[in-house]
């Protein structure tokens, strides 16, 4: 109980110092991402969702591309984010 505390409270500092992304970043974000086969795939069914909805463009725009493009475990923690937030539309 206390760690969830405390980690929902490091996280919430995280998030205010960081600033929410913006439409730049967002879009730098998806240009980056459709060097990956999996995401040019997602791109070209749901560019739609990807260039209008919040939410996803939420998650596009907090990520760390660079980062996540050199490792295959956060690729994949990435699209898995991606994916569950396209069937929830």
């Amino acid at each position: 109980m206390l760690i969830e505390i405390i980690t929902n409270i490091g996280m919430t500092m995280v998030a205010f110092l960081r600033g929410m992304p913006n439409e730049e970043r967002t879009n730098r974000n998806i240009e980056m991402l459709k060097s990956t086969e999996w995401f040019r795939s997602i791109y070209q069914t749901n560019d739609k969702f990807l260039n209008k909805d919040e939410d996803i463009r939420h998650i596009i725009g907090w990520a760390n591309v660079e980062k996540t493009l050199k490792s295959e475990k956060r690729m994949n923690r990435l699209r898995k984010k991606i994916e569950d937030a396209l069937q929830d539309k």
